[in-house]
């Protein structure tokens, strides 16, 4: 993978978290999500001038990724209402590469290397790990997928694997920065009905009030950060290895939350986390 592509995507595991991190203290995650996208679709509303630009084929790939997106943030929501950041970010964001990984050997046409194959079961010991109540709980997690945070986060997981894989398509139609914004503004515009079966403008002003500032910047940096995502994988990067290497967030997320939003079990989650990042890595420097 080339040292700027690395560079990026590992910038962008960063930004990735804090918007999370966000999403998981605002009082209303649905009405949050709907000023963050908001933001995003407004700062980058020139955008719109290209959209008439846009073929046939890649309206069509634009609505049905935006249909996945609304899926995720519904994982997301979910799965923060009922777990905490530090087990529902890792395991979706981590399960999202064994995902990708079959979608790009099946439908991408991509192939993994030995070495790739060895990270991706590193990251499937580290979503085990990141499941454990404790060391030495080594059963808990298959009985911890009776709940739902830990269903929700898997569902999660297969939505980015999903958008991922026909975003490497649609980008071969449409400039990244251009795709994506669209994506957000049809996702936006879906989860609007949400919205108002939830408490209507009322809802909104009360997030508004509490959440404007982290929702503007979350909105904009979540458009940006994965609009060069896109441009990393249209300039060469396969699909199953940038979404794999951007997924080093999992560290950031476990640290976030057993640290900064004290949600304890610190010993499983970080090693979990930080054997996905070694997961990753390999995929990244080796695969």
């Amino acid at each position: 993978m080339p040292t700027l592509h690395l560079a990026l995507l590992l910038g962008i595991a960063f930004v990735h978290v804090g918007a999370h991190a966000a999403i998981k203290r605002a009082r209303n995650r649905w009405a949050f999500l709907w000023w963050m996208m908001l933001a995003g679709n407004l700062v980058f509303a020139p955008l719109l001038w290209q959209a008439g630009q846009v073929p046939p084929v890649g309206w069509g790939i634009i609505v049905v990724s935006a249909f996945v997106e609304v899926g995720y943030y519904l994982s997301v929501v979910r799965a923060y209402q009922t777990g905490d950041l530090s087990l529902a970010y890792p395991l979706s964001r981590g399960s999202a590469p064994l995902f990708l990984s079959l979608w790009g050997l099946l439908l991408l046409g991509e192939r993994a290397s030995p070495l790739g194959l060895g990270g991706i079961a590193l990251i499937a010991a580290g979503l085990y790990v990141v499941n454990l109540p404790r060391l030495g709980a080594w059963a808990a997690p298959l009985q911890a997928l009776r709940t739902p945070a830990p269903r929700w986060a898997l569902f999660g997981g297969l939505c980015i694997s999903a958008y991922t894989a026909i975003d490497k398509v649609g980008v071969r139609h449409v400039p990244p920065l251009v795709y994506i914004y669209l994506v957000f503004g049809i996702a936006w515009i879906l989860i609007t009905p949400a919205i108002w079966r939830e408490g209507g403008w009322t809802t909104l002003r009360t997030e508004w009030k509490s959440g404007k500032w982290a929702a503007g910047l979350a909105g904009v940096v979540t458009l940006a950060a994965y609009a060069v995502v896109l441009w990393v994988i249209r300039n060469g990067t396969p699909a199953i290895y940038a979404g794999a290497v951007r997924e080093i967030s999992v560290v950031l997320a476990a640290l976030a939350g057993t640290v900064g939003l004290g949600e304890g079990k610190t010993g499983p989650r970080v090693i979990g986390a930080a054997l996905v990042a070694a997961g990753v890595t390999l995929i990244a420097v080796a695969g």
